[in-house]
C-alpha cells in the first residue's frame, strides 16, 4: 500500500483526490455554482426592489413594485424571498467550500504510540491537529468507513481521518486499534457519555442533552427565523402609515408578531437545553417545550432494546437501527440512525447501566446474535 507506510512504530497515511476525481468534482462545482448564483441573484434583486419600495413614505400604489398594490401582499413576498435566501445562501456556501476542499486538499495522518497527528494541506497552506490517545476512550469507523473517528471522555467526537476511501479508512483504523488498544466492544463504553450528547448531573439523576454545538446551531436557525418574522411585522406596520389600515394587514401583523415571539422563545429554550431526558433509576422523564410551557412525561422502563430493520423491505431501503424503551405501558423509540449502529448501541449500554435494566440486542446481523445482557451493575 503506497499510501500507507511504516517507520518503526509510526504509521503514516497520505490521502489525496485522483486527477479523474478532481475533473468530475470540478465539473460539478461549475454546474452547482451557476445554479446557486441564479438562485441568489434573481431573488436577491427582487427582494431589494420590494424592500426599497416598501420603505418609501408614499402609498404603495404609486410604484406598485412587482405588480403589488397591497402592502400585506408585498410583505408576504418579502418574507418568502428572505426565507429562501436565508436557506439557499448558507447551503450553497457550505457546498461550495466542501467541493473546493475535496478537490484540492491533501491529508496526511501520522499514527504513533502516543496519538494521531492529522495534517490537511491545500497547496502551500496547511493546518495540523494533534489528538493524544490518552484523551480518547474509543476509535471507530463512521458511516461505513467514510471517516475514522475518536471519542473523548465527554462524549465529544473528533475526526482522526476523513480524506481516504472506505477501504483506506478500514486499514488505517486497524492500525490505530493495534497501536492504541482502543476500539473494543461498545459495552465497554457504558461509563462514557453517549456520542454527541451532553450529560449534566442533577439531584437524583442526570440530564441527557443534545451537544452544545448542536443546540447553538439550532438556536441560531430559530433566532434568525424569528428576527425575519419580526422585521416583516415591523415593515407591515410601517406601511399602514401610508397605505391605510386594513383588517387583513392587522390580522397578518398579529400572526407575524406571535410567530416571531414563539420562534425567539424556542431559540432561548433550545440554547438552554430545555428538550432533555432526565435519567433516574427505573424511569426516564422526557422534558420538552410546548406552546406555552415545558412538559414533563415519565416513562417507566423494564428493558431497552436495539433493533435493526429496513425502512422498505420490498424495495431494499436503508437499514435503520433503533433504540426502544420497553415496558408494560408500551414502547417508545428513543433514538434511530441509518448505517451507523454504534451510537445507538452506545446510548443503549449507557442508559441500561444508569437505569439498571437489561439491554437486548435484537436481529442486528453480521455476527450479532440475539442476546440479553446481564444487569449492568458491575
Amino acid at each position: 500500500m503506497t499510501w500507507l507506510t511504516q517507520e518503526g512504530e509510526v504509521w503514516r497515511a497520505r490521502f489525496g483526490p485522483s486527477a479523474h476525481s478532481r475533473v468530475m468534482m470540478g465539473l460539478g462545482w461549475v454546474f452547482w455554482t451557476v445554479g446557486w448564483l441564479a438562485g441568489v441573484v434573481v431573488p436577491g434583486a427582487a427582494l431589494g426592489k420590494l424592500v426599497l419600495a416598501l420603505l418609501r413614505s408614499v402609498p404603495l400604489a404609486v410604484d406598485a413594485p412587482q405588480g403589488f398594490t397591497s402592502s400585506w401582499g408585498a410583505v408576504l413576498a418579502v418574507l418568502f424571498l428572505a426565507l429562501w435566501l436565508c436557506v439557499w445562501v448558507p447551503v450553497g456556501l457550505v457546498a461550495q467550500v466542501g467541493l473546493l476542499w475535496a478537490m484540492f486538499v491533501r491529508e496526511e495522518v501520522t499514527v504513533d504510540p502516543r496519538g494521531v497527528t492529522r495534517r490537511s494541506m491545500v497547496g502551500p497552506w496547511g493546518r495540523s491537529t494533534r489528538i493524544d490517545f490518552s484523551g480518547l476512550v474509543d476509535v471507530y469507523l463512521r458511516r461505513e468507513g467514510q471517516a475514522v473517528m475518536g471519542l473523548r471522555h465527554t462524549g465529544e467526537e473528533v475526526a482522526l481521518s476523513q480524506g481516504g476511501t472506505a477501504e483506506q479508512h478500514q486499514a488505517l483504523w486497524a492500525r490505530m486499534r493495534e497501536v492504541s488498544g482502543l476500539g473494543g466492544p461498545v459495552s465497554e463504553l457504558r461509563h462514557v457519555a453517549p456520542m454527541g450528547r451532553e450529560v449534566v448531573a442533577v439531584e437524583g439523576g442526570v440530564w441527557v442533552l443534545p451537544a452544545r454545538t448542536t443546540r447553538v446551531r439550532w438556536a441560531w436557525v430559530q433566532g434568525v427565523l424569528g428576527m425575519v418574522l419580526l422585521l416583516s411585522m415591523l415593515l407591515l406596520g410601517w406601511r399602514q402609515l401610508f397605505d391605510g389600515t386594513s383588517v387583513v394587514a392587522l390580522l397578518l401583523m398579529g400572526v407575524l408578531g406571535g410567530l416571531a415571539a414563539w420562534m425567539l422563545r424556542f431559540a432561548l429554550w433550545t440554547l438552554r437545553g430545555v428538550n432533555a431526558w432526565e435519567v433516574r433509576p427505573g424511569a426516564l422523564v422526557r422534558r420538552s417545550r410546548g406552546l406555552g410551557r415545558i412538559h414533563a412525561v415519565r416513562y417507566p422502563v423494564e428493558r431497552l432494546e436495539v433493533t435493526r430493520r429496513r425502512q422498505d423491505s420490498e424495495d431494499g431501503g436503508d437499514i435503520v437501527f433503533s433504540l426502544w424503551l420497553r415496558s408494560a405501558d408500551g414502547s417508545f423509540e428513543l433514538m434511530r440512525d441509518t448505517v451507523d449502529r454504534r451510537p445507538v448501541e452506545h446510548l443503549g449500554h449507557w442508559l441500561a447501566h444508569r437505569l439498571d435494566v437489561p439491554l437486548r440486542l435484537k436481529a442486528l446481523g453480521e455476527g450479532w446474535e440475539d442476546s440479553v445482557t446481564r444487569r449492568l451493575d458491575a
